[in-house]
Order: C-alpha cells, then sequence, then structure tokens
C-alpha cells in the first residue's frame, strides 16, 4: 500500500461482444426487440443502456463482498430501493445520508429516499455503451417441443416457404395462409402435420448483435463516504473507505472479464477483446473525457492533458485487451481514495 491518492478515475475503451442480447427495447407478443439508439448526426446503431452496465457493476460489488453485513438490510437482498427501504423514522436530510453512508452499496451507487426527500448521486457512472457502424443485428425464431413427440427440425414463416411446400399431395394450403413445419424429413403446412408430431408450445423472436462499443465510465473515490448535504465525511474511517475502493475496482475487473446483462443464458456474450485507455486523477481536477467513438480518442485525451498543465497530477494508462485491463486496474487498487480537506 501507498500513501498515493486517487481523484477520479475514468475508463474509456472499446469492447468488442459477439452473438449477446445484453440489453433490448422489450417484448411485443412473442417479439423481442434490441435496443436502437440515435446519435448527433441521425446515425442509427446499437447500444446498451448505462442503466444496465451500472446494474452489472452493482450486481459485482454485492458478489464480490464477502460479509454481506457491509450492506443495509436492503441490499443484503440486492433490492433496487437501497436505502429507501432500509431508513426509516429519520426526519431530514442529513440523518438520512449519514445513516444510509453506512451501507457499501448505497454509498458507492447511490440512493434516492422519498420521505423526507433524500438523494445522493452514484460515485461510477456508465454512458451507453453505443456500437460502432458495422454492428450485426439478427433476430432469430426458437420454439420448445415436448421431448417424447416427433420432433419439428425445421420451421418457416407464412409467406416464406420457397421452394418448399406440403408433402400432402391434395393440401390446397395457400403458402401466406400458415407455417411450415418439417417433420422426418418432410414438409407440412399447420392443417396437415402428421399426429403426435410435436407443435411448437413457444415459439419466440430472440435478438442476438455483435459489434464494437464504445464505452465510458467515471469512478469518483473522493465522494466515498462523503454526506452530500453536510459535505462532511460521515464515513472517514481510512480503512472502510479504501475496502470500498477496493470493491469498485475489482467489480470492474469483474464485469468487463465476464459480462451479465439480459438473456446471458443463452447468449452469453463472446468477448473478443476490450482495447481502451484509464485516466486518473490524483488532485482535485476532474478527469478529461473523450468518446471512444472518435478514432483519436486517446490522443484527444493526451492532448487535453499537456494543454491543462497539471503535471503529472492526471495520467493515462492504455491497454490492448482484457488481461491488460485488469492488470491496471489492479495497479490502482494498493492507492487510497483522495479525502477533499
Amino acid at each position: 500500500m501507498t500513501d498515493e491518492t486517487i481523484y477520479e478515475i475514468a475508463i474509456l475503451g472499446r469492447v468488442t461482444w459477439d452473438l449477446h442480447s445484453l440489453n433490448n427495447e422489450g417484448t411485443v407478443g412473442n417479439v423481442t426487440e434490441p435496443r436502437t439508439i440515435a446519435l448527433a448526426d441521425g446515425t442509427q446503431t446499437d447500444g446498451i443502456s448505462g442503466e444496465m452496465l451500472k446494474h452489472m457493476h452493482a450486481e459485482y460489488m454485492w458478489a464480490l463482498e464477502s460479509d454481506k453485513n457491509n450492506f443495509c438490510e436492503v441490499c443484503k437482498k440486492f433490492h433496487p430501493e437501497r436505502a429507501d427501504g432500509s431508513v426509516k423514522g429519520k426526519n431530514n436530510a442529513e440523518e438520512v445520508v449519514r445513516t444510509a453512508l453506512n451501507c457499501e452499496l448505497c454509498d458507492v451507487h447511490g440512493f434516492l429516499v422519498q420521505r423526507p426527500t433524500t438523494s445522493r448521486e452514484s460515485t461510477v457512472e456508465f454512458g451507453w455503451a453505443v456500437g460502432l457502424p458495422g454492428v450485426q443485428r439478427r433476430i432469430h425464431i426458437h420454439s420448445r417441443h415436448a421431448l417424447h413427440e416427433a420432433r419439428l427440425v425445421e420451421e418457416k414463416n407464412p409467406g416464406e416457404w420457397g421452394d418448399d411446400k406440403c408433402s400432402v399431395e391434395t393440401c390446397t394450403t395457400k403458402q401466406d395462409e400458415s407455417p411450415l413445419y418439417k417433420v422426418k424429413g418432410r414438409w407440412y403446412c399447420e392443417e396437415h402435420i402428421p399426429p403426435g408430431s410435436a407443435t411448437p408450445q413457444m415459439i419466440y423472436h430472440r435478438p442476438t448483435r455483435s459489434g464494437i462499443y464504445g464505452i465510458v465510465s467515471v469512478f469518483q473515490p473522493w465522494r466515498i463516504g462523503l454526506n452530500n448535504v453536510n459535505f462532511n465525511y460521515d464515513v472517514d474511517d481510512v480503512g472502510k473507505r479504501k475496502s470500498r475502493y477496493e470493491l469498485v475496482l475489482k467489480a470492474y475487473q469483474a464485469m468487463f472479464m465476464r459480462p451479465e446483462g439480459a438473456m446471458t443464458s443463452t447468449r452469453l456474450p463472446h468477448t473478443e477483446n476490450f482495447e481502451g485507455a484509464i485516466v486518473v486523477s490524483k488532485t482535485n481536477f476532474p478527469v478529461p473525457v473523450s468518446s471512444p467513438l472518435k478514432d483519436n480518442y486517446k490522443e484527444q485525451v493526451k492532448n487535453i492533458i499537456t494543454n491543462i498543465g497539471t503535471g503529472n497530477s492526471i495520467s493515462i494508462k492504455e491497454f490492448d485487451d482484457v488481461s491488460g485491463f485488469v492488470k491496471e486496474m489492479k495497479d490502482l487498487l494498493d492507492k487510497n481514495p483522495y479525502l477533499v480537506a
């Protein structure tokens, strides 16, 4: 451990996730639609919301904490209301925040309390993961069947039969009137499917995407334990603040080593690469951030650091893959969170 302190940390990078469905608009009927976002120039692209990325980080913080007594009663169960469900009987905002800061997750990820109306912003911030041009998007058809029945090994939607047709010679069903099912090597319309064949119990349409995504995240260690009502450190114990700082960094490592999000039970992402830069501010000056949507984002950050003229108080560490990212984050673990005097 060193006496070196960290004021802020920014993570800027491009992650390549293949064959994932980490975030979706929602489901209408039996169709799940992928996220679509628009950029300033009108370009529409794929995206994963900051809410989803922040949830991944919070979930890993919860999982990596070996002593769940460091959480409030609500966060022990990883319920989303956080302090709103655990702070009772407090008459003013200052007391609410002071009590809530005893919980690691409330302190780091923020909270909103309804009565008395009180909020504290998260010390960890995420922007959208924005798909760079060229993201591949597909909607796949899936169905479930009873195991003891003859399997429908293939299915075609109405109007998409192509050159195939129902194998029953007397069939008059038109291709836009019925799906077409393949059973034991032969095609059948819905009317003439053989008895005992497994008709789909559930047909659903799921999205799968592959692409490179721009990632932006900022962590503010100086705000760990800080009461935003009176601007005093209600958690001023060096060991506690240091422990929370380390937990945040380890959760960052975990979420990019193995991302968890929507549909990972059947669409666990293939993380092909993660390259970028970690920007660190050691004194009370914010870290510069530049969007990884720009090819020269690292050079832009370097130029900003040079023009700021803060000496060695702001630095940038580049990484070329997930292993490099994990190592750079590990090197920050022996530092201490900055304390505003």
